[in-house]
């Protein structure tokens, strides 16, 4: 086992959430990660996350008037094709006042290691020398017997990744007292209005594809809250519109995104298979070349359930009314990006309505925006106890 920053063996000792040495160190951490990785978008977002401001609007959304305490030792395992994803986990575990076993891949890719290597030195300095015995950042193969190993000193663990890895890690047993929080395979969607696109000037229109790309192709679509279904609301405006929207998202890509051979022949593999599959997909549209894929779906609402997307490649569907919404949905759906529609009054429509699944509804930009509350559970509370 390989140990990457931290300690090979934390305390789990427990600190009330929030504890000022946690938020001093992620705010150093901040500052290490913007200072060094302006070039990676999505390492720098999780450095302007850990901003002191951020940090300090947490702690007061999660007050309560009866104290709390961390649970004690908690196994992280992150997944490998979300590479700060080890970072956000960690960092919540240790806001909610725990220690903390974060164990990546051993297919890390250099944002990972880039990121690991800023942890690891912030960890390293004095000032944070009870953090670091705190913290432990491992990497092994797959071995159920090191895993049992280290979660029988864990009071929880947090598993972010596929289905057959959450299955995979809940076979192996912890203390009859610990929590277990899964974050499965999950799909999102972006609701667009038509009239509202169709209404935009040129530069309100560079702005929402700027911030649809942050959405999409920062994370190559891999993120469970990156849209990979366009449901177009037909309210009015042009249909020409829907073709100036996907040309100012590749106009954006154009600009920021590389397609590299292997994402082009994973897209290229990802919509023959849905087509070969015969579940209704309706002809092919490009635009900026390779950088930005749409196909039409049509048949029964739920039939082309998950819409599996990725490197610029959408699904498309329309309805008429917001009422057709829910019918789109499953339990795996999970985040509603919003384009020209109001998000509060989406999800106060889609709680009326007893939708299935989705648990966020954001503002184009906000769908890759880690939060302590996520999937509907906060975070900080199950990962902490309530003493009184």
């Amino acid at each position: 086992m390989a140990v990457l920053a931290g300690t090979a063996r934390p305390s789990a000792q427990p600190w009330e959430p929030f504890h000022p040495l946690a938020v001093e160190f992620l705010t150093a951490l901040s500052a290490a990660v913007r200072q060094g990785c302006a070039r990676r978008e999505e390492l720098a977002a999780f450095g302007f996350w850990c901003r002191r401001a951020r940090l300090e609007r947490l702690r007061e959304r999660h007050k309560g008037p009866r104290p709390r305490l961390g649970r004690g030792l908690i196994f992280h395992a992150a997944p490998s094709n979300v590479p700060a994803m080890f970072a956000y986990t960690y960092a919540i575990g240790l806001l909610a006042g725990n220690a903390n076993i974060v164990r990546l891949s051993t297919r890390r890719g250099e944002g990972e290691e880039l990121l690991c290597r800023w942890v690891g030195e912030v960890l390293d300095r004095p000032e944070f020398a009870a953090v670091k015995a705190r913290s432990s950042f491992v990497s092994y193969p797959r071995d159920d017997g090191r895993t049992a190993a280290l979660l029988s000193r864990c009071a929880g663990r947090v598993v972010w990744g596929g289905d057959a890895t959450v299955a995979a890690m809940r076979r192996i047993p912890m203390p009859p007292w610990a929590v277990d929080l899964a974050f499965p395979d999950r799909w999102s969607l972006a609701l667009l209005s038509q009239a509202y696109v169709a209404g935009l000037g040129e530069e309100e229109l560079g702005d929402l594809a700027r911030r649809f790309y942050n959405d999409a192709y920062v994370m190559d679509q891999n993120a469970c809250s990156s849209p990979q279904l366009a449901v177009w609301l037909a309210d009015g405006g042009e249909a020409g519109a829907r073709r100036r929207w996907w040309e100012a998202v590749a106009r954006e890509a154009e600009g920021r995104y590389c397609l590299e051979a292997f994402q082009a022949a994973r897209k290229i593999e990802r919509f023959c298979r849905r087509a070969m599959a015969g579940s209704g997909v309706e002809g092919l549209e490009r635009y900026g070349g390779n950088l930005v894929w749409t196909a039409r779906l049509s048949g029964p609402p739920g039939e082309n359930l998950p819409p599996r997307g990725g490197f610029g490649l959408f699904w498309e569907r329309e309805i008429g009314t917001l009422d057709q919404l829910p019918a789109l949905l499953d339990d795996r759906a999970q985040t509603v990006v919003c384009v020209g529609v109001d998000p509060a009054e989406t999800a106060a429509f889609l709680a009326a309505r007893g939708a299935r699944g989705v648990t966020r509804v954001v503002p184009a930009g906000q769908a890759l925006e880690m939060d302590t509350v996520w999937d509907g559970r906060d975070l900080i509370a199950e990962l902490s106890r309530v003493i009184g």
